[in-house]
């Protein structure tokens, strides 16, 4: 079943993906932002330095590794099995930090993402005046819990993974259509806690749900791309930006009252 709010006609294309690519080139256009370029310039910093002392922990554990005693085999055959096992631990200990350094950037940059959707609101629609923000302890709290369901979720989708390796086109769909729930859902929610609270930005979330997942399944496409994946947050935070200035407000529920006798 199609998200809610996807509407399929062949005659005329549903009138908010032409706004959806303006959002995507505005998105990428900003880039060249001093303010954005500040804020991937000092999260790569700081996420560079967590690797390097992530890396250095990792080299003394692998100094670390005991060596193999295992008397039946013999001096020649522990020594071997030594030396392997301290390549494999070694080889972890470089590999390992590697593959989490876009999770430590993303996390870092997550702490500065209120500065994007400033740049973005000062540039494109000024009349908004400041947004009150959100504190900062929240954007932490924020990018760690998203970290934690992705890796979650996507752990217990692995053996579905695993069969659809002979699908390759199939796995990377399912990825970034269930991947994108979750970042449509995550950036919608940072965006909009800056001006609303939080039943009004779920209220606008769930009455346009479509949109707004479209939005996070291509946030979650970049997130699979080399190197694109860096600017996925930021990118990320300026398209939902974006969105939400296309969608128009719920009207608020009404209020039941007692009738008068």
């Amino acid at each position: 079943m199609l998200p809610a709010g996807f509407n399929v006609g062949c005659a005329q294309r549903p009138p908010y993906i032409p706004r959806m690519l303006d959002a995507v080139a505005r998105s990428f256009a900003q880039l060249g932002d001093p303010r954005l370029r500040w804020v991937i310039l000092k999260s790569l910093a700081i996420a560079a330095l967590f690797y390097i002392l992530l890396w250095i922990g990792a080299w003394f554990l692998a100094q670390a590794t005991p060596t193999v005693q295992i008397s039946w085999l013999g001096e020649t055959a522990s020594g071997w099995l030594t030396d392997v096992l301290r390549f494999l631990v070694g080889l972890a200990a470089f590999v390992l930090p590697l593959f989490l350094f876009p999770a430590f950037f993303g996390i870092i940059v997550s702490l500065f993402l209120e500065e994007v959707a400033d740049a973005v609101e000062d540039r494109y629609y000024p009349h908004l005046g400041k947004a009150p923000g959100v504190p900062i302890w929240v954007g932490i709290w924020s990018g760690v819990k998203f970290f934690l369901l992705l890796v979650a979720i996507n752990v217990v989708l692995l053996p579905i993974y695993i069969v659809l390796l002979f699908f390759p086109l199939l796995s990377v769909v399912l990825f970034c259509v269930v991947n994108g729930y979750l970042c449509s859902v995550e950036y919608f929610e940072l965006v909009g806690l800056r001006r609303q609270r939080m039943a009004e930005v779920t209220a606008l979330r769930r009455a346009w749900r479509g949109r707004v997942w479209y939005a996070g399944i291509l946030i979650a496409a970049a997130g699979i791309v080399p190197f694109l994946n860096l600017l996925a947050p930021v990118l990320g935070t300026a398209l939902m930006v974006h969105v939400r200035q296309t969608l128009a407000p719920v009207p608020p529920a009404p209020q039941w009252t007692a009738p008068v006798r």
